[in-house]
């Protein structure tokens, strides 16, 4: 996002913790004019936008009910908007067993979530003209899997869209135990190759997936199995292997304010780390980077938002 003054950005699950605090990064830039916060919980983007005045200082923040898992409403918080979105900032998601439960369009609530309600949002603001400079997805390093959390990384035996999709509606595990933290991470695998697939379609906007990385202070380790949730909670603090939240929030906060952030690209932790630098992660799974399983899952995606 560039410099100049008037900005209007939006951020998806802005209720709390990292989109919360992206959207306090971002009033604190004094380019930007206006915040929508897409929340699915209406009292709840009330505290959260109360909080972030007292914070900021500022009175630039609009309320936006948007559930992403419900691509109805999504297109209903689309049309309660009006003028450009210079920066979209799609944070919302979820983990837990309760993830892989199907909405009623036939999708994993994970997939939904973190993926198919923001292609809605963005691919709609795209449609009508309305996206001004740049979209961020966040990303995590569940993409490439996450072995100190035992979190297996996504692969696939062809990678063509109709193997995709069966992720997307939840087939991918109906001759196995199902599996919640690989599916996360196959979400965000597949999110990765869609952003990659815009990217070469605008190529006068910018694409970027970013991870924040390993965070505290979110509400994201909450739904997890016991032994995660502690490792998460108080393990990878004690350890160093994880960031405060404004730390992680900055990464996304990056993804909208760097140029050197190349579209196309989802940058996340080095290998083998969860915090630090952020790299290419085309660097370390060059899949990532192949226009072939780039076009696969965006077929796969779109055969669910109608």
């Amino acid at each position: 996002m560039s410099t100049l003054a008037g900005k209007t950005v939006m951020v998806t699950g802005a209720n709390g913790g990292i989109g919360k605090d992206v959207a306090r990064q971002l009033a604190l830039r004094p380019e930007t004019a206006r915040i929508y916060l897409a929340c699915r919980n209406r009292d709840r983007a009330t505290t959260a936008k109360a909080e972030l005045e007292a914070a900021t200082g500022r009175h630039i923040f609009d309320i936006v009910v948007m559930d992403v898992a419900d691509l109805g409403s999504v297109r209903a918080g689309l049309a309660a908007t009006d003028g450009s979105v210079d920066a979209l900032v799609m944070n919302a998601g979820v983990i837990g067993p309760r993830s892989m439960e199907l909405t009623a369009g036939g999708v994993t609530t994970v997939f939904a979530t973190n993926v198919l309600g923001h292609v809605v949002l963005l691919e709609g603001l795209l449609a009508e003209g309305r996206l001004g400079e740049v979209a961020v997805l966040a990303g995590s390093e569940a993409a490439r899997g996450l072995p100190k959390l035992r979190m297996k990384r996504p692969s696939f035996a062809s990678t063509s869209a109709d193997e995709l999709a069966t992720v997307i509606d939840g087939s991918y595990f109906a001759d196995g135990k199902t599996d919640f933290n690989r599916a996360f991470g196959q979400a965000k695998y597949i999110g990765a190759l869609w952003m990659a697939y815009l990217a070469r379609q605008h190529p006068d906007r910018r694409f970027i997936t970013v991870s924040p990385g390993a965070t505290t202070g979110t509400q994201a380790a909450n739904d997890i199995a016991l032994p995660l949730r502690i490792a998460a909670k108080y393990v990878m603090p004690a350890l160093g292997i994880s960031h405060k939240l404004e730390v992680g929030a900055k990464r996304l906060v990056d993804g909208v304010t760097d140029p050197t952030l190349s579209s196309g690209v989802f940058y996340a932790s080095a290998a083998n780390k969860l915090k630090g630098p952020l790299v290419d992660q085309a660097e370390i799974f060059p899949d990532l980077a192949n226009p072939s399983f780039q076009d696969h899952a965006n077929e796969a995606i779109h055969r669910f938002t109608t």
